[in-house]
């Protein structure tokens, strides 16, 4: 069965908010990839950390299955290190080619979609919602999630994760006045078990939402499937398996609104 059509003219113009959530950020490239397929226009992006990569590979005209392609690549993979606990358990190759080939277009001002990186600026205490200047660094320092990841120095500033500040970044989308879709990778969950992991994992949920249900409020659809709790964040094993859920709950859409 033919799940989507031939669009002969944009059958919506929507502004896209991207969560951040690590490997499931692939779930962000399957719900793109079933937009585009049914004709639906993305007129502007803002992205945190995974979202923040997908939102830039896509802004730089990279496809949504090309970008899967590069992250189930093992020159993808090669890029992570242990750093054997020197300022964060990994490090990262920012020079890789394989950085490169996801971000091809150097300068954020470059892209073809609006495009923005939500970064926190650990220096000064702000959010940053980059949309100049060095298009690969502004989006790895969106990912340095600390101390998993160490922070970025950039000029004057030390960046990192998004995500600590703002989830799911709206605001720079607003300007746009197009109706904005959210797509939050991480779902509230509810521990099973009260012992120390699952704790840590729920505070570390609780502060990286702090400002979630101000941004919810300012989408015209929010997506958040429970599903996505059971794939790992920290895992590049399933990410087919985010993907595909992804280009499922985007079918699913698509054919309530479209």
């Amino acid at each position: 069965m033919d799940h989507h059509r031939t669009p002969t003219k944009p059958a919506l113009e929507i502004a896209l908010a991207l969560s951040g959530g690590a490997a499931r950020g692939t779930f962000h490239l399957g719900f793109i990839e079933a937009l585009l397929e049914n004709g639906v226009e993305i007129k502007a992006i803002s992205g945190t950390s995974a979202g923040a990569v997908v939102g830039g590979a896509l802004a730089c005209g990279t496809s949504p299955r090309e970008v899967l392609e590069i992250l189930k690549s093992q020159e993808f993979r090669d890029i992570f290190k242990f750093n054997w606990l020197r300022k964060s358990l990994f490090c990262i190759d920012y020079k890789a080619d394989v950085i490169s080939k996801l971000f091809p277009l150097a300068n954020l001002n470059e892209t073809h979609i609006p495009f923005y990186a939500c970064i926190t600026d650990i220096t000064n205490h702000e959010i940053i919602y980059a949309n100049e200047g060095e298009g690969r660094t502004l989006i790895l320092a969106s990912c340095a999630l600390i101390p998993i990841f160490k922070p970025i120095k950039d000029k004057d500033k030390l960046l990192g994760d998004g995500g600590i500040l703002n989830l799911m970044p709206t605001t720079p989308l607003l300007k746009y006045n197009y109706p904005i879709l959210g797509i939050n990778l991480m779902p509230y969950k509810i521990a099973r078990k009260d012992n120390f992991l699952s704790l840590i994992r729920t505070v570390l949920q609780l502060l990286f939402s702090s400002t979630l249900h101000q941004d919810i409020k300012k989408c015209k659809w929010y997506i958040a499937p429970k599903e996505l709790s059971d794939i790992k964040m920290f895992s590049l094993n399933k990410l087919q398996s985010g993907f595909d859920l992804g280009y499922e709950k985007g079918l699913e859409w698509c054919a309530s609104q479209l």
